[in-house]
């Protein structure tokens, strides 16, 4: 029996739509077992053999500013040619994809995504540039999660059935100049305000407010089982934050209780 998907069909309140950001880095969200395995290896890979060639992927996400929402504000405005008597924007950007929380784990890696290619471009396709296809859409209960992936040619044959992130009529993400412009269709996993015309966020009361569901894009790195995605000790090092976990966590390890900042291993 299909069971039918509530937050499917519900009236969405008045929100920015069709925002554009651009985003510069990605993170890698852990947990402390995860951390010493990364720290230990000097590098990222997928822990477990995959039962396809084409799993040995590595996962990354939008590492979103205050800075980066902040942009596509002011893009958004221009878009419209209007003005806001203040900011809004940050408003809406509720959704577990925004947060500077992390559900996996306490330990983030947050790197630029040009380091991040060009290390990859170095380590897996030397003399070549890595492929960028757009590669699957997940429908969660209440997430919707796209995703591209990033592979050396040699394994083309994985991944011929996906397009080209280029040739994608459409895409969830566009690529250019190792900046990743998303525009996602729903910001919000509940919407507290809705905005108005005059660009100012109206508080919706509480009895009212309701869960939604919201968009999540991760980019993969292809990673062939019993290769590292490697990155020097200091590199790893400047990398590393402590994040504060949020649940539902994506794991069964507990969240670690500390104080929240930079960390040093």
């Amino acid at each position: 029996m299909r069971i039918r998907n509530e937050y499917l069909y519900k009236t969405i309140p008045e929100y920015p739509e069709e925002v554009d950001f651009q985003m510069t880095k990605l993170r890698h969200n852990t947990n402390l077992q995860g951390f010493l395995g990364i720290w230990d290896s000097e590098g990222f890979k997928k822990p477990k053999r995959s039962k396809s060639a084409e799993r040995d992927l590595v996962w990354w996400s939008p590492d979103i500013s205050k800075d980066d929402v902040t942009s596509a504000e002011q893009q958004y405005l221009d878009t419209k040619q209007c003005d806001a008597e203040k900011p809004f924007l940050h408003k809406f950007t509720t959704s577990p994809a925004f947060l500077s929380s992390s559900r996996m784990g306490n330990f983030r890696f947050s790197m630029s995504i040009h380091e991040l290619m060009r290390s990859f471009q170095q380590q897996f396709c030397p003399g070549q540039e890595p492929d960028i296809r757009t590669f699957e859409t997940v429908v969660y209960k209440q997430e919707v999660m796209h995703s591209i992936v990033v592979h050396a040619p040699r394994a083309r044959n994985l991944f011929s059935k996906y397009p080209l992130l280029e040739d994608t009529q459409e895409p969830a993400c566009k690529f250019h100049e190792n900046t990743i412009i998303w525009r996602p269709q729903a910001i919000c996993k509940t919407h507290r305000f809705r905005l108005s015309r005059n660009m100012k966020a109206i508080r919706i009361t509480v009895k009212a407010r309701e869960e939604y569901m919201w968009d999540n894009i991760g980019v993969a790195f292809h990673v062939p089982h019993g290769q590292i995605f490697h990155f020097n000790k200091k590199i790893l090092f400047n990398s590393l934050i402590l994040c504060e976990g949020t649940h539902p966590k994506l794991n069964t390890e507990e969240f670690v209780k500390c104080e929240f900042g930079p960390i040093r291993p």
